[in-house]
């Protein structure tokens, strides 16, 4: 029996063994939609570097952020160690940009990626490329591809060795510091009922006084399974790993009080000493070190930031009420940096029921999402945020209804 339980599953090895075909179906299947839907190619938006202006002069910031911050920033919140899932993320920034016909691209090239023969459906560089080749990145069990890891190899050192991507920064810290709508639905109210906090969930209240840190952050133990492999000595298991490097970059870009934000801009993250003063703060709290006192580990280099959990540490618990009389809630009018969304979780739901009755009053599709933004915002003032809108409201039900926008418009 011990033996049986150590077996693949034969569904996931069958699974495994056509990555080709199921990620060639998948690649049909996203090409005949947008051919469906009657999208085009959106424009390729080649900028090459200027030679009188070298280095970081090639759309510097604080607009833009170059494709290895990008990276550097985004690796901190995926599977250690990895290089497609960070650059799917940044595939995922490019090709989500829902307001391109307003804003414009929100992504330059110096030059043209590399890519695969699976993509040859696809303009190279264009919109439709960079979505194509998220899915592929993200296929369970694409590294089976012939080519795939070559691949993924080459967009790094074009786009992170060789400099050769820029995406506006907005977008990209938009998408890092972003959350899944589970931590607002479920985890949320969870974290705003429980009495008693352990030692991430009280260093994080600490850091960032947003309850919506604490419902970020996942169970802390140490590894109990091979897939769970810590990255540090002693340390924690690898989604531990991943919302720690999430919580870092959310305080050095919203809740920065050390100055790195000034200084350091786009790579405060790099600078950011903040979460270390809370970890600080509450080891004094506590009365000092201990044997059992977890503590934090750096590796910013490699592209994580992890966590000890030492004997002892899961008995460590903090009452609520003590955590807050020590550093209390900031009040709404003393805070510094504005609140990212306003919506009402039913102001958003009322106005999907709205949209889509305003997509059936429009069947020759002449209304931009512009105007319907507009028009929304203000039928529902005070319930409904443009950020709202654009992230929640409107992709699925656009997406649904033909409406998504990608590439050109549609022709009469």
């Amino acid at each position: 029996m011990g033996d049986d339980t150590k077996r693949t599953n034969p569904l996931t090895e069958a699974m495994r063994a056509d990555a080709l075909g199921r990620a060639q179906k998948l690649l049909v299947e996203l090409r005949d939609h947008w051919a469906k839907q009657g999208v085009s190619d959106s424009p390729i938006p080649l900028s090459p570097r200027d030679p009188q202006k070298l280095g970081r002069d090639w759309l510097p910031e604080p607009e833009w952020m170059s494709g290895g911050d990008a990276f550097e920033l985004l690796r901190l919140q995926t599977e250690p160690y990895e290089y497609a899932p960070p650059i799917a993320r940044i595939c995922q920034i490019i090709a989500d940009q829902w307001d391109r016909e307003e804003a414009g691209l929100n992504y330059a090239l110096a030059s043209l990626p590399p890519s695969h023969d699976l993509l040859q459906d696809f303009a190279v560089g264009s919109v439709q490329w960079f979505r194509a080749l998220y899915s592929l990145l993200t296929l369970k069990g694409a590294e089976d591809i012939e080519g795939w890891e070559g691949l993924v190899s080459d967009l790094y050192e074009w786009g992170v060795m060789y400099d050769c991507l820029r995406i506006r920064t907005w977008y990209a810290l938009e998408n890092a510091l972003s959350h899944h709508w589970s931590v607002r639905e479920i985890s949320l109210p969870e974290a705003k009922q429980e009495p008693i906090w352990s030692f991430p969930k009280a260093m994080a209240w600490i850091a960032t006084r947003d309850l919506l840190a604490l419902a970020r952050m996942p169970v802390f133990t140490q590894p109990v399974n091979e897939t769970e492999e810590a990255v540090a000595l002693h340390g924690v298991w690898r989604y531990a790993t991943m919302a720690l490097g999430w919580l870092h970059s959310e305080i050095a870009y919203t809740h920065c009080k050390c100055g790195a934000l000034q200084d350091f801009r786009v790579k405060a993250f790099k600078h950011c000493t903040c979460i270390s003063v809370a970890w600080e703060e509450l080891v004094r709290f506590r009365g000092g070190l201990s044997p059992d006192t977890p503590e934090l580990v750096f590796n910013l280099q490699e592209g994580w930031l992890s966590m000890t959990w030492p004997d002892g540490a899961d008995d460590i618990r903090f009452l609520r009420r003590d955590i807050l009389d020590r550093w209390p809630a900031v009040l709404a009018d003393q805070q510094e940096v504005p609140a990212k969304d306003h919506s009402t979780v039913s102001g958003e739901q009322e106005c999907r029921d709205w949209l889509v009755k305003e997509f059936s009053a429009d069947p020759e599709k002449r209304r931009s999402k512009k105007a319907f933004r507009e028009a929304a915002l203000a039928a529902f003032a005070g319930r409904l945020s443009e950020r709202g809108f654009n992230l929640r409201v409107w992709p699925d039900l656009a997406r649904d209804h033909g409406r998504d926008g990608a590439g050109a418009k549609r022709k009469s």
